[in-house]
């Protein structure tokens, strides 16, 4: 596997290649691929043997080489030349495949620098994903706050340090379920069986689909503070194997990751400090059990426990002393940032918003 030496070919000059077929092997003209797709092919065959033999090396276990019975990504290098898109008859051109008409090509901004695409198979259709660059300027906006803490929870999937609660779940379908209990039922080798491992994976693409949509709603809310601080929790391994479907019904570790390479200025507390059990006003720590959804300090603090824990999510990341601290008051909820919740979040039916009171 670290032998990547094998591959350095000339792969835009490859005209055949072997195929299996059951247990012995056969060639096949390659006719449809451009040059530079088979460049790029071979290309991502060196990275993944690289990544491969680096996980060998640090003692990991990867499995015996196979070969694949179908490719769901073709790469097209250079726009121009690999492929090329026309706006005006919204349609796009491949190398050595033709031209296509196409649907949402309106959705690229004009005056967009195109880069490279990704033709990608899915089980509703076929896609062209493009990487296209814009001006800075292009993706500022006004901000509705200075900063905001967040903290993730179960209950309510994020809790914001103005009190605003935002929960979010896609469940599984009475479709897909009935498609997984008839996928169980049929033989392997049948016919019927690809027809609902087919339908079996649009379902789970739909699913995936709410839940990416319902990932970028929150995003594109928490862009708009200049400031996002939240804390480290251990998602994977801590509340999956506690709240397994709850946790995967929202996608919240997707979202968590996401939010450290989607925000301009993320604020990250440790998932070592006790943020949900401190009282804000006076830092006392206190026993709370899942029950206890209220925070009672001897200082006259009340306020519910997950609005506290994103209070002192927020006083860790910008480092402020107690007498420092954003007041001792809940900040109030401003007029922008409501109607940025509403307008942004409420689009989507799956999100839940509470305000409060």
């Amino acid at each position: 596997m670290s032998d990547t030496g094998r591959l350095n070919i000339p792969a835009n000059k490859i005209s055949t290649v072997e195929v299996k077929v059951g247990e012995v092997f056969e060639e096949r003209t390659l006719t449809v691929l451009g040059s530079q797709v088979k460049q790029e092919i071979a290309d991502r065959l060196k990275d993944n043997l690289r990544a491969l033999g680096r996980l060998k090396e640090n003692g990991y276990k990867v499995g015996r080489l196979r070969p694949k019975r179908f490719v769901n990504s073709i790469p097209l290098k250079q726009c121009g030349v690999t492929y090329g898109l026309d706006f005006a008859r919204n349609k796009v051109r491949i190398q050595k495949l033709g031209e296509f008409r196409v649907l949402g090509i309106h959705q690229i901004p004009p005056g967009a620098e195109m880069a490279n695409a990704v033709l990608v198979r899915k089980p509703s259709g076929y896609y062209l994903h493009v990487t296209c660059y814009l001006p800075r300027e292009h993706f500022l906006r006004k901000p509705v706050g200075e900063a905001v803490g967040v903290d993730f929870g179960i209950d309510s999937k994020l809790t914001l340090s103005n009190g605003i609660k935002i929960d979010f779940e896609v469940h599984e379908t009475p479709r897909l379920k009935r498609l997984q209990r008839k996928l169980h039922r049929t033989k392997k080798g049948f016919k019927n069986g690809k027809k609902v491992w087919f339908l079996l994976r649009r379902e789970y693409e739909r699913l995936n689909n709410r839940r990416r949509d319902a990932q970028n709603k929150v995003l594109a809310f928490l862009r708009l503070y200049e400031k996002v601080v939240f804390q480290d929790d251990c998602v994977k391994k801590g509340w999956a194997a506690l709240f397994g479907g709850q946790v995967h019904s929202s996608g919240i570790g997707g979202l968590k990751s996401r939010l450290r390479t989607s925000l301009e200025v993320p604020v990250v507390v440790g998932r070592s400090e006790p943020t949900t059990r401190e009282c804000y006003a006076c830092g006392k720590q206190h026993e709370l059990s899942l029950s206890d959804r209220i925070i009672k300090c001897d200082c006259g603090w009340e306020c519910d426990r997950d609005v506290n824990a994103a209070l002192v999510i927020l006083e860790r990341g910008l480092g402020l002393s107690r007498d420092q601290a954003v007041g001792l008051d809940r900040p109030e909820l401003k007029p922008p940032e409501r109607e940025a919740a509403a307008r942004l979040l409420g689009s989507n039916p799956c999100i839940r918003v509470s305000f409060p009171r």
